[in-house]
């Protein structure tokens, strides 16, 4: 990582950490969290981007995010994946996630979407847009059937303040030239 991008994160970062969360906004205090894990998740030599599950009841389950490329190159290991993967191996006796929401910094790439559909997570919110990777706002290109299981989910925008939004843009830019470059030279 060059010093600029350190500077930048370390600058997010401290940003970060003196947010106060916003009543008006339902979410910050969980779209903070996942900003914790993902600047923590570029630091690293990740993409940036955070992930959470949460009990309906507020009770944080499961943190995690990006590692791709640390502690070893895992192309699954998405924070999202992350997630998942340490809540199922975990929890192996729960049945169905209806009582769970996941809160991401990023809208959720093809895998990842399609991952969180077939968990059947309650409910999906996420920090930004991810334009050209993000499938949420694109869900109409799915297969029928994953189309179908989504409809008994909620996936959006979370209800975060729009600085938080900004920031979990900020983070995973940051992040994705020189990671972009790594997969190129792989």
């Amino acid at each position: 990582m060059n010093n600029l991008t350190k500077k930048l994160l370390n600058e997010i970062d401290n940003k970060v950490r003196s947010f106060i969360p916003n009543p008006k906004y339902p979410h910050d205090k969980f779209i903070l969290i996942t900003l914790n894990e993902a600047i923590a998740a570029a630091k690293e030599g990740n993409f940036g981007v955070g992930s959470i599950l949460i009990h309906e009841n507020g009770e944080i389950i499961i943190r995690g995010r990006n590692h791709v490329f640390k502690p070893q190159f895992r192309s699954d290991l998405h924070a999202e994946m992350d997630v998942m993967t340490k809540f199922e191996e975990r929890f192996k006796d729960i049945k169905n996630l209806r009582e769970y929401i996941l809160f991401s910094s990023l809208e959720p790439c093809p895998m990842c979407f399609a991952r969180l559909i077939i968990s059947g997570v309650k409910k999906v919110y996420y920090a930004a847009v991810d334009k050209s990777g993000g499938m949420v706002h694109r869900l109409e290109y799915f297969p029928p059937e994953l189309k179908e299981l989504a409809r008994r989910q909620e996936f959006a925008l979370a209800q975060c303040s729009p600085e938080l939004r900004d920031i979990a843009l900020q983070i995973f830019q940051s992040t994705v030239n020189e990671n972009i470059r790594k997969l190129e030279n792989r």
